[in-house]
């Protein structure tokens, strides 16, 4: 055990909790992947910074104190991270060091919460809040949202890159079908700077879960916070049944000669990624609607046909369908598709191309 505790003075940490489990996420820029804190902290931190990040998970107040250990004394600072809405704490951080002795800037943590039903749609008008940390941390302004769906649309179909979106999705919606109130742990790449002449990325790790929502049958309340982390940590989705990201891979490669690509949840009626291309074919774009929504009033009766046929689909459906485009105009395309997860009889998900005839 020993050689395990970590000197944290003079370093923020960090602690979440879900339920009744708090882990220790990172002391200045170790990350730990959510660990015990008592195990991990040494006998000064435990004696000296614990209570005080106990307190303020409890109360969610912060904490600003003089505490003694032995002959030292030290100065404690802790800070509570509350959901948007301030009902919940679901973490605090904080720092202890000799007194008179100049802090390091404060860790920038993004908090979050989403009410959902069990598929993942927005529940209520203000069901996806960020707080301003979170919109901070991704150095996107809220006058940039563009999403009905409220900030997460705009996460998950803009700020995400393209090579992180079908695993991040898939562990969020099992996660939020899951209910079960234990403590996730995603990391992710992210866009920043979105639209402007400097885009950049970082590395973002993700915390949260997910309950029941009492008195409200099917509905789960999502809460959690975000931070910027040093590289890619343990991926944690302990109770979560995910869907195999690499199998939008393989649906990717079943449909040979593509023009633009769309991943639909069928569930929610979202698409949550399209290719590059998308544009290109005079779709609007960014587009995270009900894919059949593209269809003209005459076609779109049969385009749902077709998707819900795809989805049962063991192989590759095609479709002839006259489809709108951003100007108003309306053209024929032909539409292909393939199903991503293979366990049920019925495809949660879909990969779609569109090319022109």
């Amino acid at each position: 055990m020993a050689e395990s505790q970590i000197n944290a003075l003079g370093q923020w940490v960090v602690l979440d909790r879900f339920g009744d489990t708090t882990t220790l996420l990172a002391v200045g820029n170790q990350d730990l992947d959510g660990v015990s804190p008592r195990r991990h902290l040494s006998q000064v931190g435990r004696q000296v910074l614990l209570p005080a990040l106990t307190e303020a998970l409890s109360n969610g107040s912060a904490v600003d104190r003089v505490a003694e250990f032995g002959d030292e004394s030290y100065v404690v600072r802790v800070k509570p991270i509350h959901t948007p809405d301030k009902s919940r704490v679901v973490g605090a951080y904080g720092i202890y060091t000799e007194e008179g002795r100049q802090l390091p800037p404060e860790p920038l943590i993004g908090a979050w919460q989403w009410t959902v039903d069990l598929t993942g749609n927005n529940v209520g008008d203000t069901s996806s809040l960020w707080d301003d940390n979170l919109y901070e941390l991704h150095e996107f302004p809220k006058s940039a949202s563009q999403s009905s769906r409220g900030p997460v649309g705009d996460w998950l179909t803009r700020l995400l890159p393209y090579e992180e979106r079908a695993r991040v999705k898939t562990t969020v919606d099992a996660g939020l079908a899951a209910g079960n109130n234990v403590h996730q742990l995603l990391t992710f790449g992210a866009i920043t700077r979105l639209g402007t002449p400097n885009p950049g990325k970082k590395q973002l790790s993700l915390v949260g879960s997910a309950v029941p929502i009492e008195g409200r049958p099917g509905v789960h309340f999502a809460y959690g916070f975000t931070r910027e982390v040093q590289r890619p940590s343990t991926y944690r989705t302990t109770g979560l049944d995910v869907v195999d990201p690499t199998e939008f891979t393989r649906a990717y490669f079943a449909l040979a000669s593509e023009t633009a690509f769309a991943a639909v949840d069928c569930a929610q009626s979202y698409t949550f990624m399209t290719s590059p291309s998308w544009g290109l074919l005079g779709f609007y774009e960014p587009f995270e609607g009900d894919i059949a929504a593209l269809a003209t009033e005459k076609g779109r009766l049969e385009f749902e046909t077709f998707i819900e046929q795809a989805r049962q689909s063991d192989g590759e459906t095609q479709l002839d369908v006259k489809l709108l485009r951003a100007d108003g105009t309306t053209d024929w395309f032909r539409v292909r598709a393939a199903r991503v997860d293979k366990a049920g009889d019925s495809s949660r998900y879909l990969i779609l191309s569109i090319g022109a005839i």
